[in-house]
């Protein structure tokens, strides 16, 4: 019985670290760019971004709120800004950051 216990004890407390997204853009290549609330590995000061394709090419990046548009580093297709006005949000984040 004690050792029933502290494993639910253990399954209670431990929650797995997994990101939420924060809004989903679609992009040209028929797939979406997700923002997460993960902080991003290369740039602490950023969130974690990743982007698909139609054909199921993927690439990492990091994202941060910038005024009127959201400022995107992606590993190998560079800097870019994506208009806030084409972006989904999620309800949470629109309570947090008022978009």
């Amino acid at each position: 019985m004690r050792k029933l216990i502290i494993i639910i004890a253990a399954m209670t407390f431990t929650t797995p670290a997994l990101a939420d997204a924060v809004a989903h853009i679609k992009n040209k290549a028929g797939g979406k760019i997700v923002l997460t609330d993960e902080s991003c590995e290369s740039n602490p000061d950023m969130k974690r971004s990743y982007f698909y394709t139609k054909k199921h090419y993927t690439e990492e990046g990091c994202w941060i709120n910038d005024e009127l548009t959201v400022l995107v580093d992606w590993e190998k297709m560079g800097r870019h800004r994506y208009d806030k006005k084409s972006s989904v949000l999620k309800s949470r984040w629109k309570l947090v950051n008022r978009w």
